[in-house]
């Protein structure tokens, strides 16, 4: 066997390929991770093993660049630059020095949402917290958390800053979405920036500065606690916290606060396409972006450079603009294929280039199929599907049929 690296794919002469093998493949559900033996060729493990191998290298690269590319500008801000590096640390449980059991365990218990940020400016670094009792973690309240800091974090600067640049990683309810783009294009304007830049991490490496902050605050609290204090309400923890000598500056979102944002973002926002894959967001004038895979900062301060082919979004257009078809898919039933085998299934989510599906059961070879208990959950590739069905239709209660030319659908896959 003879093999070469080129252009990410593994090229192989092989001898003999025809045989079929046994292997152990990771299988990803959403309760566990499990391995599971399947059957095939070399050729096909060979050809599994180029699928993952694109994705990987691009994860690589993407990683690397953005580590580079984002530790250089924090290192690199100008004098009216200012950079801010942000995350939702996991809400802090309200504890009481001594508990009942049914409190301990019970639903009594308070929340306090904490946002977490450390602010680079050109000669100096400062860190924030947030805490708040409203528990929504929204891209309309992680602005209600942002504007208190920005106000305050503009202060710092040597002189009035024009351009902004924010750092996280991309969980697409908080951070990366729509709505939180067209904020990113409006509310800076408001405060007074000319530029602003949105930079997400590459996934699975999101962990930074941020996360030693909210380490902190919550030390802090507990610590208290074990020494007798009662911290039964997001109100107590805030109160607290701004009486101890820290570095950290604490700052009270209401839920008002929050709601405030509501009003601030309209009904209908054209979608961004290729949302999952992108790390940089630039906004250069109100309610319109500019967007790319990675992040580039080679122009900067002067206009956006056209590296990396960014795209452009016009908020202010009232059509909506189509869905990307990997991010519309989420709901439609579909014809897997898994280990040679169709499996009917409904998609219940769509993770990157993978989607997870919720298969039914076959019974008999016929045209009958349930949901098993508990729901078979499994991860595929958008290549393993290999038709778009209608909903099955009703039998009973438990049973459902495909209609005809779905049924013929499924039949033509054996």
């Amino acid at each position: 066997m003879r093999w070469s690296l080129r252009d990410h794919k593994i090229m192989v002469s092989l001898h003999g390929s025809s045989g079929r093998g046994l292997l152990l493949q990771w299988r990803r559900r959403r309760v566990q991770n499990i391995t599971k033996l399947k059957s095939g060729t070399t050729a096909e493990l060979l050809g599994l093993l180029n699928q993952k191998m694109d994705s990987f290298t691009r994860h690589q690269f993407n990683w690397l660049h953005q580590t580079q590319s984002l530790r250089e500008l924090k290192h690199s801000l100008l004098r009216d630059e200012l950079c801010i590096y942000v995350d939702f640390s996991e809400n802090y449980n309200c504890k009481l020095h001594r508990e009942v059991q049914p409190f301990h365990f019970g639903s009594s218990r308070k929340q306090a949402t904490i946002h977490t940020c450390v602010v680079y400016t050109g000669n100096a670094t400062h860190t924030y917290a947030t805490i708040s009792g409203c528990l929504r973690h929204d891209e309309r309240s992680v602005w209600a958390h942002l504007e208190p800091v920005v106000r305050d974090a503009m202060t710092k600067c040597e002189t009035p800053p024009s351009s902004l640049h924010i750092i996280s990683d991309g969980p697409v309810t908080q951070y990366r979405n729509r709505k939180n783009f067209y904020l990113l294009s409006t509310v800076p304007f408001l405060l007074g920036f000319k530029s602003v830049t949105w930079n997400f991490s590459e996934k699975a490496h999101g962990k930074g500065a941020p996360d030693g902050v909210g380490a902190t605050v919550k030390r802090i609290a507990d610590t208290a606690v074990q020494r007798g204090k009662d911290l039964q309400t997001p109100e107590q923890v805030y109160d607290f916290l701004i009486k101890q000598k820290s570095t950290v500056n604490f700052y009270w979102i209401s839920e008002e606060d929050v709601e405030k944002f509501d009003e601030k973002v309209p009904e209908v926002v054209p979608a961004v396409k290729g949302t999952m894959k992108l790390h940089q967001v630039i906004s250069t004038e109100p309610a319109t972006i500019l967007y790319r895979d990675i992040s580039c900062f080679c122009s900067r301060p002067a206009a956006v450079c056209k590296c990396y082919s960014p795209s452009k979004v016009d908020f202010r257009s009232v059509s909506e603009a189509p869905e990307p078809p990997s991010l519309n898919q989420k709901g439609k039933f579909i014809v897997v294929n898994d280990d040679g085998m169709p499996f009917v299934g409904q998609i219940t989510q769509v993770v990157g280039d993978e989607i997870e599906v919720s298969s039914m059961k076959q019974l008999g070879g016929k045209n009958v199929f349930t949901w098993p208990q508990p729901p078979d959950l499994l991860f595929y590739y958008e290549a393993d599907i290999l038709s778009v069905i209608s909903e099955p239709e009703p039998v009973n209660s438990r049973h459902s049929k495909l209609t005809t030319e779905d049924w013929k659908k499924f039949q033509a896959q054996y």
